[in-house]
């Protein structure tokens, strides 16, 4: 289906919904350090004509590849965002609507890197944490207890 949807119907009338559905490639970027690859992008489109514009309700589900910070080997993440908002006018810039047509990639493409996480671990590998007793306070640094009011 094409990532190009357009929201406004001009037969539409207040209360009228329909639900598009879209499968769609999204550009691959380098974000933290990394590269970034989407794959199997989809999305979900709820429209609703209200009174005063339009009411939608965005779901985006993608496939993201991208490297493991433990071992460098690929690891892919599912990620998922949306919106859901009521459009008086023609023109989104920060959706990606412009004259009533929503460019689902370019609002992938901007909306992503917010649901990325900035350390990426493939399955059966997590964070180096320190040992309980790593935890402990050094002894040198007993001298400062009772410093700081909230007891640190």
């Amino acid at each position: 289906m094409d990532a190009l949807i357009p929201l406004k119907r001009p037969d539409a009338r207040p209360g009228d919904y329909r639900e598009e559905t879209a499968e769609y490639d999204v550009e691959s970027f380098d974000l933290y350090g990394r590269h970034h690859e989407v794959s199997g992008a989809r999305a979900k489109i709820g429209i609703t004509r209200v009174s005063e514009g339009i009411h939608i309700d965005l779901q985006v589900r993608a496939t993201v590849r991208t490297t493991c910070d433990r071992t460098l080997e690929p690891v892919e993440i599912e990620v998922c965002f949306g919106e859901s908002e009521v459009l008086s006018g023609p023109n989104y810039p920060e959706l990606s609507i412009e004259d009533w047509t929503l460019d689902l990639p370019r609002y992938t493409r901007s909306a992503i890197p917010t649901e990325i996480p900035m350390q990426v671990f493939a399955p059966g590998t997590e964070p180096v944490r320190p040992s309980l007793e790593e935890e402990r306070v050094d002894p040198r640094w007993r001298g400062l207890d009772g410093l700081f009011a909230s007891g640190f």
